[in-house]
């Protein structure tokens, strides 16, 4: 059951992250992602102190790799820290110049869209029923589109993003996450500190700012990656795809009840047609989650 509790807590964590973002709204997002990287890229290196050993076998395979498995390697690994960039970089914006209901139904379609992907690039396959769902799931975001297509773009990048980064990363296997992780944002704040100027107009002086991206960084980052992380040495990826929609789920609480944001009948409409396809893609987890939690439970 701890590794329940630590996929849970990493969600519940991950839903309230508007509220930490918000409270930096009149910083940019350049800004604000340099310096959540920045912190991110600080605390890694210090957990890597202490995870000697797994440098040890990680590099030993990467040794062991021939010239095009290790250059495949390396386009995954830089390539997976451009995305999350990308998908960190439109989920700030869109908190804290959009609204946060948008960034909520970004996650919403995002483990639909990373299916869709998997069918794509990596023959996965998916069942009539799920393909229905995807068909639902289309239309929802039509309707989504017919009340703002500016609201629909960002959601759609954001959820495309990130499931095109999980899509990647699940072809670079066998290295341990933090290290992968790690390497990807230490990758991408070397990219970011090239554009620097172009993110940062002047460096922020107020202790209150450093302090909140801390937080982000410590308790809105890596904390639940690693939480993440042990909830899978345990949990299916099946299992970890349902307790993630705990995430928007409560994200859309903190948009209406936090903020007082207002949706629209069209939106509403949309949302309910969502909610029924996730149910339809996710019939067969829903099952194996309940058989799975019963067992723990005895």
């Amino acid at each position: 059951m701890k590794h329940y509790a630590a996929a849970v807590t990493a969600f519940v964590i991950w839903g309230f992250f508007a509220i930490p973002l918000r409270a930096l709204a009149h910083y940019s997002s350049g800004e604000i992602l340099y310096f959540r990287i920045l912190f991110s890229t600080v605390i890694l290196a210090v957990i890597l102190l202490f995870r000697r050993r797994e440098i040890g076998a990680d590099w030993r395979q990467v040794r062991a790799l021939t010239v095009s498995g290790r250059r495949t390697m390396l386009l995954l690994t830089f390539s997976g820290g451009v995305l999350l960039t990308l998908n960190w970089l439109t989920f700030i914006y869109i908190v804290n110049q959009i609204n946060v209901k948008t960034a909520s139904f970004s996650y919403l379609i995002c483990p639909v869209i990373t299916a869709v992907l998997g069918y794509a690039l990596l023959r996965e396959s998916l069942s009539r029923i799920q393909w229905v769902a995807v068909a639902l799931c289309a239309v929802s975001c039509i309707m989504m589109g017919l009340n703002s297509r500016m609201e629909l773009a960002y959601s759609f990048l954001t959820a495309f993003t990130y499931a095109l980064y999980l899509i990647s990363q699940r072809r670079n296997q066998g290295f341990d996450r933090i290290l992968v992780l790690a390497a990807q944002v230490s990758f991408a704040l070397v990219i970011l500190s090239v554009a620097f100027p172009l993110l940062v107009d002047a460096l922020p002086v107020e202790g209150r700012f450093y302090t909140l991206i801390l937080i982000v960084a410590l308790f809105f980052t890596v904390l639940p990656l690693f939480l993440n992380l042990f909830a899978l040495n345990s949990l299916n990826s099946a299992t970890i795809g349902i307790l993630m929609y705990l995430n928007p789920l409560i994200n859309f609480t903190v948009a209406f009840v936090v903020y007082d944001e207002k949706i629209s009948a069209l939106q509403l409409v949309g949302y309910v047609i969502i909610l029924g396809a996730l149910l339809l893609f996710n019939l067969n987890n829903l099952r194996r989650l309940r058989a799975s939690v019963a067992t723990s439970a005895s």
